[in-house]
């Protein structure tokens, strides 16, 4: 049975608090993409943001000034859903945009390569990764349950859905 995200959001009652971010806040004109332009594929069109990227984000979100505590857990975790989301495992490669950019978010909030702040980091990646092919991300509140559910249940998330809310978030630029 498919839920839409907006179900899922109200079914969901989230306890923290989420930080919303545009694209100004990002800083990531200087600070982050010319810097570090991601990698393009060779087996497809796609750019992807470095593990250093993923890094930078985080950091920005430690130094924003709340009670994030710094740290890394493991890099190595980063670079598998990087990996994961360009060449995939055991044949399964995420196709489209959309499809990667779930799994990005998935893979950096359920395997917590962070001491804390993995789903805000995770929501950054992604609307980075979109920026980077050409598009913005323009999320809604729905998102909050998304990365909740990826946190705490992620077999439950139906990622096809999913693809679908990502799609309409996403705009080309």
């Amino acid at each position: 049975m498919l839920h839409s995200p907006l179900s899922i959001a109200s079914t969901l009652q989230i306890s923290y608090a989420f930080m919303s971010v545009s694209m100004s806040e990002l800083r990531l004109s200087e600070t982050i993409i010319p810097e570090h332009r991601g990698t393009q594929s060779v087996a497809d069109d796609f750019v992807y943001p470095s593990v250093e990227q993923i890094l930078a984000l985080h950091e920005q979100i430690v130094g924003e000034g709340d009670a994030t505590e710094p740290g890394v857990r493991s890099e190595d975790t980063i670079e598998s859903a990087l990996q994961y989301i360009s060449e995939g495992f055991f044949g399964e490669v995420p196709s489209t945009l959309h499809q990667k950019a779930i799994h990005l978010m998935r893979l950096l909030v359920a395997d917590h390569p962070f001491v804390d702040g993995n789903k805000r980091t995770a929501l950054r990646a992604v609307v980075v990764f979109y920026m980077m092919n050409g598009y913005v991300f323009e999320y809604g509140d729905e998102i909050r349950a998304l990365l909740h559910r990826f946190a705490t249940d992620e077999a439950e998330v139906d990622t096809e859905t999913a693809v679908i809310y990502f799609r309409a978030c996403a705009r080309r630029n």
